[in-house]
């Protein structure tokens, strides 16, 4: 039995839409992977500045541990322990750490944590706002209250 031109054309249409079907879902596929990674990404920046804050707070919430200290436009949050200051402030759009045994602020010392943006810190009734933009460009705050009335600024 033989085809016909018309079967073979039949055949080929349909082997042809079947590939363009494939690569559609190929980069459908692509393009979701890449959004759920900037997401997630995003995600995991915002969850880990909220534990950072959270437990550099609650390790070091008793009196006099917790200062706020400006030097050269930069103001950190100083948490003080055992003779050992660490400092924690925003440079060049990143959350940095320093630690040293004076509380004296050297940008060169720190060590970049986290994308972050336009931090500040208030202290207020028995607690301390945290205000920084994401990557994404969203402004958070967070709010801690702390168990000692100590921390000064």
């Amino acid at each position: 039995m033989k085809k016909s031109p018309i079967q073979n054309l039949i055949i080929l249409s349909m082997i042809t839409l079947y590939i363009v079907g494939a690569g559609y879902v190929v980069l459908y596929g692509a393009k979701f992977y890449t959004t759920m990674i900037k997401e997630s990404e995003l995600s995991l920046n915002t969850h880990s500045a909220l534990l950072y804050f959270n437990n550099r707070l609650k390790q070091h919430d008793a009196p006099d541990q917790i200062t706020l200290i400006s030097a050269n436009g930069i103001t950190a949050l100083c948490f003080a322990q055992d003779g050992y200051y660490t400092m924690v402030y925003e440079l060049d759009g990143y959350l940095v750490e320093q630690s040293s045994e004076t509380a004296l602020i050297d940008p060169l010392d720190s060590q970049k944590i986290l994308p972050l943006s336009a931090l500040s810190f208030t202290f207020e009734d028995h607690g301390i706002t945290i205000h920084y933009t994401d990557q994404s460009g969203k402004p958070i705050s967070l709010r801690y209250t702390l168990i000692t009335s100590g921390a000064s600024s």
